[in-house]
């Protein structure tokens, strides 16, 4: 390659500073392309609509229809006006009622202090001696014996009308102290025999000597045959003026 050609461009394009008639005619066909496309596709929008406000309308509440009469009346009724305002009757006489002091009526009259009461007259008084003397010609009374009446024995159960008469005597049957008795009571166990085989306490007498006693009469009662090998029952006694303890009798006292 020579110089000259060095120096050149390889493929020979548009001399400088001149501006190519093709490329503005191009610029001018699209520019009128775009125009008929705005005229074309051009938006055409409705009017806006505008409504007005309504027009003012006053109504007038007239006397003479039902519907206004009854407004009028609930108006009236409800009005603040009637009940805020004074009375305008005058009261006659109101301002010459007389001064009256609360001090002038006597609403609670004092209390007056009790008068003294009279002092209750002393006896003469008794010398030490006069109240031995008074205390020993008085002693103390022995509490009543109890009502007379005599020692029982009941059988129930099995053993009602089952004891063989007469029963043992209840002559050894005395209390050791003296005291209240209640009704004794034992459980018993009779053999086909009629024979007592036990005899447990179950309620208590109070006097434990006494229960004894009791027990060993019931071990003496006889009772017809009863069939079953051994029969259970209950035995109660209950206890009169002989078994009482008799108290012992208050010591003479000297004047």
């Amino acid at each position: 390659m020579s110089a000259g050609a060095a120096k050149g461009l390889v493929f020979r394009g548009l001399d400088a500073g001149l501006i190519p008639w093709t490329l503005l005619g191009f610029i001018l066909v699209s520019a009128c392309i775009h125009a008929f496309g705005f005229y074309l596709f051009q938006s055409i929008y409705p009017p806006a609509a505008h409504v007005g406000p309504p027009p003012v309308q006053v109504g007038l509440l007239t006397p003479g229809t039902p519907e206004a009469d009854a407004i009028l009346r609930w108006i009236d009724s409800e009005d603040p006006a009637l009940a805020a305002e004074p009375g305008h009757v005058p009261v006659p006489g109101l301002m010459n009622l007389p001064y009256i002091p609360s001090y002038s009526t006597v609403h609670a009259r004092p209390a007056m202090a009790p008068a003294p009461e009279q002092p209750l007259p002393y006896s003469a008084g008794v010398s030490g001696l006069d109240l031995v003397r008074m205390a020993a010609a008085h002693p103390t009374a022995s509490p009543p014996p109890p009502e007379p009446a005599e020692t029982a024995l009941s059988f129930s159960g099995p053993f009602k009308n089952a004891a063989i008469e007469p029963l043992p005597s209840f002559a050894g049957l005395h209390e050791a102290d003296l005291g209240e008795l209640q009704p004794a009571r034992f459980l018993m166990g009779v053999s086909d025999r009629g024979e007592v085989q036990y005899v447990f306490l179950q309620d208590s007498s109070g006097d434990k000597s006494l229960d004894a006693s009791a027990s060993r009469v019931l071990e003496q009662v006889r009772f017809r045959s009863l069939g079953a090998p051994l029969t259970w029952g209950f035995a109660t006694f209950y206890w009169g003026s002989a078994v009482y303890a008799r108290p012992a009798p208050a010591p003479e006292v000297g004047p």
